[in-house]
């Protein structure tokens, strides 16, 4: 299920950023989010931005707090320390967000995000003056030098009219900013719902805005195994210990249906199972360790449904906050590592996928390098 990564050998500068970045993207859900998941009252989602993130208001180039159906909440800032345009694509957190989670058949899609030059009615509120004005002639000169020809790509549909509608709302600023700014790139951000339609984003605007990088965290299932995003390398998809949307899609359940339908089917093979996997698989006998792989790869033979994986590379975040280890520990695994849903007592335990649980992870790993550094100095 994947080669762990030995804490020295884990790159200093991607820590940096996926520990940095987690804290975009719970900011993303607002002062209504701070409120359900830390209990601290901000006044205001801005204000609550603000506090979160360090940024600087002027900086804040464009906001939309509140989601339609495949219109998801986002915030557009800059981060001069880092030389980022940061988009944040909120997560689930309203009922026209279940909507968008609740279309998971898949879809075919091109790199052309669909972000009409003249469309103007889906354009999120300027919250300051310099981001007024947007289609000049530099902005259009930008566009026009990345345009990029159609890739056929595959992903939940959902997450891909969601990208869409984020696209058409943010593409003008976001080519403007890059204009004014040419030594910035742009890095996309988000948890959940959020995190999955920035992989979808991310993948369609590969080519429009060179060097850009996804950074996904508690991410579902967002394609097929063979297909971008989940192919795409610069999608980072951090995902917990346990969090229960990192396998489950409708090839998931349909699966796992097939699987137990067998099972039912067939007493003795059920049987024999029970009686050689009984107890902790560490105590278990070879020969019996055997068998019950060799039965699972016979289930497996009926368990041929279309799945949908974590997009990208795939960072395995345990330990504290996600296990029973005082350590926070990160390991990058393949796409296959999620090709099975597994069924536990607490398989649907939402705590493991609060988006504070990802910021408080990874802040904590991010200190414990620095403080082996310091040591070993």
């Amino acid at each position: 299920g994947g080669t762990p990564l030995p804490r020295a050998a884990i790159d200093k500068d991607l820590l940096s950023d996926i520990a940095h970045y987690a804290v975009f993207a719970n900011a993303a859900y607002g002062w209504k989010g701070g409120l359900a998941l830390t209990g601290k009252v901000h006044i205001g989602d801005l204000n609550s931005l603000l506090t979160k993130t360090g940024i600087d208001e002027k900086d804040v180039i464009a906001a939309q707090w509140h989601s339609k159906t495949h219109r998801p909440a986002f915030f557009l800032v800059r981060d001069l320390q880092r030389k980022k345009l940061v988009l944040s694509i909120r997560g689930t957190l309203s009922a026209r967000d279940i909507l968008t989670d609740l279309c998971c058949t898949a879809d075919d899609f091109c790199t052309d995000d669909g972000a009409s030059d003249d469309e103007e009615d889906d354009s999120a509120e300027s919250v300051n003056g310099a981001a007024e004005g947007l289609v000049n002639a530099a902005a259009e000169a930008l566009q026009n030098k990345f345009r990029h020809k159609n890739k056929a790509y595959r992903a939940h549909h959902g997450m891909l009219e969601s990208a869409r509608g984020v696209a058409k709302m943010t593409r003008k600023f976001i080519a403007s900013e890059l204009a004014a700014h040419p030594d910035f790139s742009v890095v996309i951000v988000g948890h959940s719902l959020g995190g999955g339609t920035a992989a979808v984003l991310g993948a369609m605007w590969q080519d429009t805005f060179p060097g850009l990088a996804v950074y996904a965290y508690g991410c579902p299932c967002v394609g097929p195994l063979n297909a971008s995003p989940t192919t795409n390398n610069a999608i980072i998809s951090i995902v917990g210990e346990g969090d229960p949307f990192s396998c489950l899609s409708l090839g998931h359940l349909a699966d796992i249906s097939v699987a137990v339908s067998q099972l039912c089917r067939h007493q003795k093979l059920r049987d024999e199972i029970l009686k050689r996997s009984g107890g902790r698989v560490e105590d278990m006998r070879e020969e019996d360790l055997f068998y019950c792989y060799d039965a699972m790869e016979a289930l497996r033979k009926h368990m041929n449904k279309e799945k949908f994986f974590p997009p990208g590379r795939i960072l395995y975040m345990g330990g504290a906050l996600f296990g029973d280890s005082k350590k926070v520990t990160l390991k990058e695994v393949s796409a296959d590592f999620f090709r099975d849903l597994k069924l536990h007592p607490r398989m649907l335990d939402l705590s493991r996928h609060a988006p504070i649980r990802y910021e408080s992870a990874l802040q904590k790993l991010w200190l414990e390098m620095e403080r082996d550094e310091e040591v070993t100095s």
